[in-house]
């Protein structure tokens, strides 16, 4: 039984550039999430959770207006996938 479909976009230039602009964002989003957390292991030992990421996003869009016009899921979904990658990471590790 097929559940998903594939279904190929053509989007205009002005769409492929907020596209860009959009997954830009997010693989900012992510790698400062996870400098977050790999700095903070390592100066003071702790443990920076997901949901203190995800209570930090206002924050982040009022200091940078540039993510204002990016929707709260979209950011939080980033942030739940360095969450979910990062548990991966150590539970293989500890194998």
């Amino acid at each position: 039984m097929k559940l998903t479909q594939k279904i190929r976009i053509f989007p205009t230039k002005e769409q492929e550039e907020i596209l860009w602009i959009l997954s830009e964002k997010c693989r900012l989003i992510y790698n400062f999430a996870l400098t977050e957390r790999i700095d903070s292991w390592k100066n003071k030992g702790e443990y920076v959770s997901y949901f203190k990421q995800q209570n930090d996003l206002p924050i982040i869009k009022e200091k940078y207006p540039e993510y204002r016009w990016v929707y709260s899921k979209v950011l939080q979904y980033t942030l739940k996938t360095l969450d979910a990658d990062y548990h991966s990471f150590f539970s293989l590790s500890l194998n």
